[in-house]
């Protein structure tokens, strides 16, 4: 059996997060804000934390500073003595001075940390996806099947394996083969699990979560190397040498690496269904707790949304949105199927952040940003990609940056 005080959970926060920009403009992926009141890294702290497993390393190098700040307010709190949070930036040390250069770079060069504490496994996750797991049961599972490294996966279609790892195995859950992200379904196609009863037949590709727990010899061993990454080699190669058990997981899971992925993660979570099941039977998501006063909200029409602590809102319409803590807005506007992240505190003024008679539709409002009155934020043209310094459109959904200011009147 495997004890929780025998885990140690390194979760990776990520590189530049490219495809998330301009979300990652200023901030660490894991620290990009989520669902009203949350960030990213909330989703697997509160995981761990639930499941028992209270010693966390956050491995991170770009932006790192409100990730570092969030880590500090939001879980402190939540430790007993015997545990931590603790974030291990890239640094500088005599034997070297790079940047990490990939996912297993990263978890090889702060192993000392790791092994100070002696684990018997290691528990490696991504800061960036949304799901609601109990580890306890894949620390179950990887114990029933004497692994050596288990790995979780999920069913997938065709289409949604270009990228994401496959997982080939066989009828007792044993990985056989792996591939990293195929562009070509054809690549993978002696891959699908339906004939061993693994994969129903319209999803017939076991796809990698990114969620491995290893025996902590086994992960010593295959980090002695020079690969770079885990996806791409670290994981194919655990699979030639070692035991590795696949751990079958049915519920939601959503790689949140995209801006698409993330408007989808938001907007299942406003609907009241993906992540949404972290708060079956009275549960919640561990993060900063503010303490802000309720949204006073003034003759606004609110429909299939989401509406956070702090705000004070006089818009026309809320609908099919997420609007997150201390959002001001004014008289006349709508705002339809958008997400609006809010303001780290309100303006001295007092005036409205997202002004009167704006139309913001299917667009992400970043944090503190200034929407002043008569903008339309509403991608007519139906542009699906564009970049200018006031705005980025990624597959058509328009996202303002981070402390930006929209002037009067502008039509986007």
């Amino acid at each position: 059996m495997i004890y929780p005080k025998d885990i140690v959970v390194v979760i990776l926060g990520g590189g530049k997060g490219t495809r998330l920009y301009p979300l990652t403009q200023k901030r660490a992926k894991p620290a990009v804000n989520f669902g009203g009141k949350y960030r990213l890294i909330d989703v697997p702290v509160t995981n761990c934390l639930a499941s028992q497993l209270n010693r966390i390393f956050i491995l991170t190098q770009f932006n790192s500073f409100s990730l570092n700040r969030h880590v500090f307010q939001a879980y402190s709190r939540e430790i007993t003595r015997d545990g931590f949070v603790d974030i291990i930036a890239a640094e500088q040390r005599h034997t070297g001075g790079d940047w990490f250069q990939g996912t297993a770079d990263a978890v090889r060069r702060t192993m000392d940390y790791v092994l100070y504490h002696d684990p018997k496994h290691i528990l490696i996750l991504s800061g960036d996806q949304m799901y609601s797991m109990d580890y306890q049961n894949l620390l179950v599972w990887h114990t029933a099947h004497d692994a050596d490294v288990s790995i979780a996966v999920k069913c997938s279609s065709a289409d949604e394996i270009a990228g994401l790892g496959i997982v080939k195995a066989d009828k007792d859950n044993c990985v056989t083969d792996f591939y990293e992200k195929p562009k070509d379904v054809s690549k993978v196609a002696d891959f699908r699990q339906c004939g061993e009863g693994l994969c129903p037949p319209e999803r017939p590709f076991l796809a990698s979560m990114g969620i491995y727990l290893f025996d902590t010899d086994v992960l010593l061993d295959v980090l002695d190397s020079d690969e770079m990454d885990f996806g791409k080699a670290i994981i194919p190669m655990a699979a030639q040498k070692n035991r590795m058990i696949c751990f079958p997981f049915d519920g939601y899971w959503e790689d949140v690496g995209s801006i698409e992925a993330f408007y989808k993660a938001n907007m299942d979570w406003r609907s009241g269904m993906g992540i949404s099941a972290m708060f079956n039977e009275g549960n919640s998501i561990v993060t900063h707790s503010r303490q802000l006063a309720p949204t006073r909200i003034d003759g606004t029409h609110i429909s299939g949304s989401i509406i956070a602590d702090g705000g004070n809102i006089h818009a026309a319409r809320v609908s099919n949105s997420v609007v997150g803590t201390r959002t001001r807005i004014g008289p006349d506007t709508i705002v339809e199927d958008s997400i609006i992240m809010g303001n780290d505190r309100h303006r001295a003024n007092g005036s409205f952040e997202i002004g009167s008679s704006c139309r913001i539709r299917k667009a992400i409002i970043d944090r503190n940003v200034v929407v002043e009155d008569g903008v339309r934020i509403e991608n007519r043209e139906g542009i699906q990609e564009a970049e200018n310094e006031r705005f980025v459109i990624r597959s058509g959904i328009v996202v303002i940056p981070q402390d930006a200011t929209i002037p009067a009147g502008t039509i986007i």
